[in-house]
């Protein structure tokens, strides 16, 4: 048994399966994407968060065509507004298309330059199997697929292996920090099999006892993100806006997010 506690047939089903996306991948020579696994080692870390904001930054470059996908118990569909958002328009639902074996290759729900696949409230039922999931990733329309693995489950950590890249978001509260540490370490083995691994210190501020921090972690070329005013992101969510388009929150995050795409092969 391996560091992730995955189970065999979770691992066969991997290579089955991208065994079979790379026949699809010659077939269609539509696949050049970059695929990014979005996950914290703690409850609450601000994945989410990060996912969407980062999303916004890379649409407002115009050089991308980021897409996010949910992968676990996501609520962004709701704190963006999606239903608002796409009134008089449809919403495609990946999640229910895949429960019914429908094709969603090529689906998108285009919004501020973004394809959300996300957790609709008429999807809250649907449970995903691992093939579905990395199928949802696989046929993603977009040039970088933002993975959000918020709430994630311990099978769905195989699917870190199809990742091009995984960010790992940390929140610096001890308490925090002591209860993601063993989900950190798993994440750290995955350094060993050649992944290449980003870690995001977010919500950084001034109650944090840097030293203490960076002794207990002990990481390597981290970004750090700084804390953002509570109210800003209430203030983002009762209006349905993505917290990166207003100014005090962009003007935060847009040097951490400079750095992330630096070290991130685009």
């Amino acid at each position: 048994m391996n560091e992730f506690n995955l189970k065999t047939d979770s691992v066969a089903s991997l290579k089955r399966i991208l065994s079979r996306e790379a026949e699809e991948e010659e077939r269609y020579a539509a696949m050049d994407k970059l695929k990014i696994g979005m996950i914290g080692i703690s409850g609450g870390a601000g994945v989410s968060f990060l996912t969407g904001c980062l999303a916004r930054y890379l649409a407002n470059t115009g050089k991308h065509e980021p897409a996010v996908v949910e992968l676990g118990m996501g609520t962004l569909f709701d704190s963006y507004g999606m239903d608002r958002r796409f009134a008089g328009r449809p919403y495609f639902h990946f999640y229910k298309a895949l429960e019914e074996n429908r094709a969603v290759r090529g689906a998108r729900n285009m919004d501020e330059g973004i394809n959300w696949i996300l957790n609709a409230p008429e999807e809250e039922g649907v449970l995903l199997n691992f093939e579905q999931k990395l199928r949802l990733v696989c046929h993603a329309k977009g040039d970088i697929i933002l993975c959000d693995f918020s709430g994630a489950g311990e099978e769905d950590f195989a699917l870190l292996h199809s990742m091009d890249q995984i960010i790992t978001v940390i929140d610096p509260l001890p308490s925090k920090m002591l209860k993601g540490y063993e989900t950190l370490c798993r994440i750290r083995a995955l350094e060993l099999r050649q992944m290449e691994i980003l870690y995001v210190v977010n919500k950084l501020n001034r109650g944090v006892n840097r030293n203490q921090m960076w002794d207990f972690l002990k990481l390597k070329d981290p970004v750090v993100v700084p804390m953002i005013n509570a109210e800003s992101i209430y203030a983002a969510e009762y209006n349905c806006k993505i917290p990166f388009t207003l100014n005090d929150v962009k003007k935060i995050l847009k040097e951490p997010f400079q750095e992330i795409v630096s070290k991130i092969k685009l």
